[in-house]
């Protein structure tokens, strides 16, 4: 059931093939940790409810070498033959750097498998129909994919959050405490990584929100994080929304392979929405054009079956549809100071020709024609081509201008 939606059919992802395997696998190296962690502390003769890892380290590789580098230190101020304990720390170092070297390769496999489990989800939404379709399953793709507890996808307007999506692996959550968080704003003050993302436009990974400075009001508060990730959704060099996940309902953490995870998908989904968008603009104008084109030959159409007769406006200076000029009209004009070019272009002009159509008969420059035009209009006295044409024909002004 998704969070945006609870009333939505059920959850259309199947669990990942072999992913209880990794969890059992995953379980067995904590357990072998935790193993070594009480060998460690017999063999410095620590106290067995006392701890010898900081508080402060994140992974599991970081214990390891912690551990190791205690035994390290205890060998290097053993003077004398190498006694029973000396043997067992060596023993423990062995041992401790075969974890280690497994933990390497169970990270390296988690996440090659995760990120391939990334790009298949991206894959998928890729495929969907509409950006609102893409923006509806994000957040669920985002945990049955990515291997999350819960996912929650935010804009950002003006230097505001704003909570829009989400999907919570236990449906109860959605009306339990982020339905009336849905678009409520957040101002992004303060140095909370929200806040950074802004700037940095980088993933950041919360690893104990105890201990750092978050909005604790819709995170600890409301949410009961103990633990996050966030990456931001880009639009060209702009962050136009967050991308939230962690591990709740269980108790794990978050770690560095979680921040790289949902920084790969975050990526993703910013080209395939910016992608979805662009598509449905584009299939927009292409059906407005389609509109266009359609009203413009159904016009065109009407006209021609209007059986209108154009026959009457070929004197406006179109050549008859034949292309045959018309028999030249005789001139009452004599032509005294016309030269023999200028008195073709003359009767040519009688005729209705264009001046592009008198260029083409006269096969001369159009440049031409009108430099011969010019010449008419002023030896015949005229101020334009009717005046010429009506001189030409012996008219007066008074029958030009009846």
């Amino acid at each position: 059931m998704t969070a945006a939606a609870p009333d939505r059919k059920p959850s259309m992802f199947a669990t990942p093939a072999g992913d209880r395997g990794w969890r059992r696998r995953g379980r067995d190296l904590a357990a072998r940790i935790e193993f070594m962690h009480c060998e460690v502390r017999a063999a410095l003769h620590v106290e067995p409810t006392a701890s010898i890892v900081p508080d402060g380290l994140s992974t599991s590789a970081e214990v390891v070498s912690t551990l190791t580098g205690h035994c390290i230190d205890r060998l290097r101020v053993v003077t004398g033959p190498v006694s029973e304990a000396g043997l067992h720390l060596y023993r423990l170092i062995l041992d401790l750097q075969e974890l280690a070297f497994d933990l390497y390769q169970y990270d390296l496999n988690l996440r090659t498998r995760r990120f391939a489990d990334c790009a298949a989800g991206l894959q998928r939404l890729r495929g969907l129909p509409s950006s609102t379709d893409l923006l509806d399953q994000v957040c669920e793709e985002l945990v049955h994919r990515c291997g999350f507890g819960r996912a929650v996808l935010s804009r950002v307007e003006n230097g505001v959050w704003r909570p829009w999506m989400a999907y919570f692996s236990n449906g109860d959550e959605f009306e339990s405490w982020f339905a009336r968080w849905v678009d409520q704003p957040i101002p992004l003050e303060g140095l909370t990584p929200e806040t950074r993302l802004l700037t940095e436009c980088q993933p950041t990974v919360v690893y104990d929100t105890a201990s750092t400075n978050v909005h604790r009001s819709i995170i600890v508060e409301s949410g009961h994080s103990k633990s996050y990730v966030v990456a931001p959704v880009m639009r060209g060099t702009d962050v136009v929304g967050f991308l939230h996940a962690d591990h709740h309902p269980s108790s794990r953490r978050v770690d560095d392979v979680d921040r790289d995870v949902l920084w790969m998908f975050a990526e993703g989904f910013s080209h395939v929405y910016e992608r979805a968008v662009l598509m449905e603009r584009l299939r927009t104008q292409r059906n407005h054009v389609r509109e266009i084109l359609s009203s413009a030959v159904q016009m065109m159409n009407e006209f021609c079956d209007a059986g209108i007769d154009l026959s009457r406006h070929a004197d406006t200076g179109a050549m008859p549809g034949n292309g045959v000029l018309p028999a030249p009209i005789a001139a009452a004009h004599t032509g005294g100071d016309l030269t023999a070019r200028e008195s073709e272009v003359l009767e040519l002009m009688v005729a209705g020709a264009t001046n592009s159509a008198i260029a083409e008969t006269l096969v001369i420059a159009e440049e031409t024609v009108k430099s011969h035009v010019k010449h008419i209009l002023r030896k015949l006295g005229a101020v334009n081509r009717s005046q010429a044409i009506a001189g030409s024909l012996g008219m007066t002004m008074r029958e030009v201008n009846a």
